[in-house]
């Protein structure tokens, strides 16, 4: 395949030249253009394919937020490696298992994290001491001052271009692979969607190496508008960002949106809403008060809601008009996705009929890394699944019904009990141990573990939560812990987790996201 667009840098290539000197990215008082984003990509890609790299080679990238991981990120793509965002709140465990899963050649590592990679590179023999690049650092300079030749050599647009890591049900993260053309198609579909254009101005909150938030960072370079960068969350900075860059449109989690509020309550900046258009949410359902606070601040802004999983996106968008309605679900399939609820064989059910939910994207991503069984588990011919259960409406609204996986949404992140549960059995007083989501004000889900202990023994929710540090990210660890006789099972002997988490879920308005 050729073509001078089959790559997400390629149309921040052709907006540089369009617009050299127009600002691409705000970020702590200084500024960033386009040309200057462009170029400095370039010369690390040239600098990264004159190394020890070649096209194909994985690339670690652990960071916080600057403007640098979306150089490193545009440079993996030009020079043909395929970059792995690594969650910064990961351990060393993590980092290593997945930089040794994908056979990284080498690793971007941002102020404050090298600690972490050179507790995890004893394990991980193909990547170089020379290859672990600290951003800002002589060895960082130097491939930042290669030649900045313009080598578009063709590459396959289905080859991969990233990897996102998304945790997994036997404890274990899952490589989900994107290639050129999907990350393309998928970014257009969504500036196709929310309208995004040069004149949009984009606050990006988040964590950039959650895909989310990057993936909106970038579709707003590609479009030619502009990025205004927080390097951590704070509402009240938040707010006078917005009023000072007039911030038109913006992507945050429910917590970020009801800390805004919250801000604005106790006199944060009046005119941070003045131009705002547009606000996307997603990762814990919008319950009703809050909605009507976002719509009372901030009255001309739209309002959308959208559904997914990493694999394939965002698939359904719940629109400003049908929020207002008050319909309680999670909208009709997104720009270029197909819908479908099926049964255990396949087929489609007709609406009102309750299913796992399947969504068949613009382009399907490439599978999971070295992991054919699990890329088959979630594909039946055209469809993807995230696991979720739900049916279809006679309108073609998508309403959740609940999870058939474990899978626990806390603050946007997603956390499987299993990564959990495999690290508090080796604590030497559980006997065994299930961990469910619960409802959770602030984050809306949060980890519980459900801890039976070896007879005689005594142990308090601090000692078993604490027994967590340093062996799981901090947002993984469970904040409650419930000590039980036994562990509920059937017949069979199998843990009845949905029958634990029930519980903890009675009376609930939204139970799943």
């Amino acid at each position: 395949m050729s073509g001078n667009v089959s790559r997400l840098v390629d149309l921040i290539r052709v907006v540089a030249r369009r617009q050299p000197a127009a600002p691409a990215i705000e970020f702590e008082g200084g500024r960033i253009g386009y040309a200057e984003l462009y170029d400095d990509a370039l010369r690390l890609a040239n600098g990264l394919r004159e190394g020890s790299f070649a096209p194909g080679d994985a690339i670690g990238i652990l960071a916080g937020n600057s403007p640098d991981y979306f150089t490193i990120y545009l440079a993996c793509q030009l020079a043909g490696l395929v970059a792995v965002p690594i969650n910064y709140r990961a351990v060393a465990d993590d980092v290593a298992y997945v930089l040794g899963n994908c056979a990284a050649r080498g690793v971007f590592v941002g102020e404050g994290y090298l600690d972490i990679v050179d507790a995890a590179l004893p394990r991980l023999s193909a990547i170089e001491r020379q290859n672990v690049i600290v951003v800002g650092s002589p060895r960082y300079r130097a491939l930042t001052a290669a030649s900045g030749a313009d080598d578009l050599r063709r590459l396959d647009p289905l080859a991969p271009a990233a990897i996102f890591y998304t945790s997994g049900t036997t404890g274990f993260p899952k490589g989900a692979m994107m290639s050129h053309l999907n990350v393309l198609s998928r970014l257009v579909s969504w500036g196709w969607e929310f309208g995004l254009n040069a004149g949009d101005v984009v606050l990006v909150p988040g964590p950039v190496f959650h895909m989310s938030f990057s993936s909106i960072a970038l579709v707003t370079l590609a479009a030619g508008g502009r990025v205004v960068l927080m390097r951590d969350f704070d509402a009240k900075a938040a707010l006078d960002l917005m009023a000072r860059f007039a911030v038109t449109w913006s992507f945050l989690v429910p917590k970020m949106t009801s800390m805004l509020i919250e801000a604005l309550g106790e006199g944060g900046n009046r005119g941070a809403g003045r131009h705002l258009r547009g606000l996307l949410s997603s990762g814990s359902p919008l319950p009703q008060p809050l909605l009507e606070a976002i719509v009372q601040s901030f009255p001309q802004a739209r309002i959308t809601d959208a559904y997914g999983w990493t694999e394939t996106g965002w698939v359904s968008l719940c629109h400003h008009e049908d929020l207002m309605r008050g319909r309680r679900s999670v909208g009709r399939a997104a720009f270029g996705c197909e819908l479908g609820v099926l049964d255990r064989e396949g087929r489609e059910l007709a609406p009102g009929e309750v299913g796992e939910i399947y969504a068949a994207p613009p382009l399907s991503f490439l599978g999971y890394y070295g992991n054919p069984a699990a890329s088959a588990a979630i594909r039946r011919g055209k469809w993807e699944t995230g696991g979720d259960m739900g049916y279809l409406d006679a309108e073609g609204y998508l309403h959740l019904v609940d999870r058939k996986n474990d899978m626990i949404i806390s603050g946007g992140e997603n956390i499987y009990p299993a990564e959990i549960e495999r690290v508090l059995l080796q604590h030497p007083k559980i006997f065994e141990v299930t961990v469910v989501g619960v409802p959770d004000e602030k984050w809306g889900e949060s980890p519980r573990a459900c801890v039976v202990l070896h007879s005689g023994e005594n142990a308090a929710a601090e000692e078993i939560i604490g027994f967590c540090d340093g062996r799981l990210a901090r947002y993984k660890r469970p904040r409650s812990v419930d000590f039980l006789e036994a562990l509920p099972r059937n017949a069979m002997g199998k843990v009845l987790r949905r029958e634990l988490r029930e519980r903890y879920w009675q009376g609930q308005e939204a139970r799943v996201r």
